[in-house]
């Protein structure tokens, strides 16, 4: 890693078991790693490097649970992390043909892959819930230009990490396993930020964020036959009705098995 990077990256601070200690220097070392991001050239050094380092998991995370009432130092952490999940094929304008650029493009996805994951979490998007319900609360006349530019940046996040394709590699599971995108969703429903995408989609005040919203629903479906939506309810009774059939037959073979039995006793005696 780039000296430079490297030492300011350390001065975020660091995780130790649950709890993170920032820095003195927190704040201004998040906005010095937004300006690195725009000079990267163009193998996206920067963000690959940062991504080796997982700073996502093991510092921006961290920062916005534990510190989410530093307003500054939030709002500076999901810009930065806005910036680093975005779709790599944003970063690289289409998906090289070059062999060299095709490897860069490989390590930024998965890069995302790994960030992903990380943001499965319920506390993660309860943080995120929480902010975006108490933005939503104000009217508009008591937003200010930083309020709403937050919530156009945590609904572009959590549009950056459902865009993220997954790791057949990684994610080789038994049937009906959850995949990380499935534990995504499950994160943000037990979060209740579905419940504030829903009021969005349909709030005539909020309108101007309705792309955003189609965006953050279309991903929320991806790779979904509408067969399996459909199904996806029954599923499970359908394998309790086939497991109670099997279970009643075992026990009507059983109860045959024990009448002749009783039945070869008798003509014995």
């Amino acid at each position: 890693m780039n000296c430079e990077l490297l030492a300011t990256c350390s001065a975020l601070g660091y995780l130790e078991g649950d709890s993170y200690h920032k820095e003195t220097d927190c704040l201004e070392s998040v906005k010095d790693l937004i300006r690195y991001l725009r000079h990267e050239d163009d193998t996206r050094d920067v963000r690959q490097q940062l991504g080796d380092s997982q700073i996502v998991q093991n510092d921006l995370l961290p920062i916005i649970v534990q510190y989410r009432q530093d307003k500054a130092l939030f709002d500076a952490c999901i810009r930065l992390m806005v910036n680093l999940t975005q779709p790599a094929v944003l970063c690289f304008g289409k998906i090289p043909d070059d062999p060299v650029f095709r490897h860069h493009f490989m390590q930024v996805t998965s890069h995302l892959q790994a960030y992903k994951e990380a943001f499965a979490s319920e506390k993660v998007f309860g943080i995120l819930s929480e902010t975006l319900y108490n933005l939503l609360q104000l009217d508009w006349e008591q937003r200010q230009e930083e309020d709403n530019l937050l919530i156009e940046r945590i609904l572009l996040l959590v549009r950056n990490m459902l865009h993220v394709p997954a790791n057949p590699c990684e994610e080789k599971k038994v049937d009906d396993d959850a995949s990380i995108h499935d534990r995504v969703l499950w994160a943000i429903h037990m979060s209740g930020f579905d419940d504030l995408v829903k009021f969005l989609a349909s709030a005539q005040s909020e309108q101007q964020w309705s792309m955003h919203v189609l965006e953050i629903i279309s991903l929320m479906f991806r790779d979904q036959t509408p067969e399996a939506l459909v199904s996806a309810g029954h599923a499970r009774s359908a394998k309790e009705k086939q497991r109670d059939s099997q279970e009643l037959e075992a026990l009507r073979q059983k109860e045959h098995a024990e009448k002749r039995s009783r039945t070869l006793q008798r003509g014995t005696r």
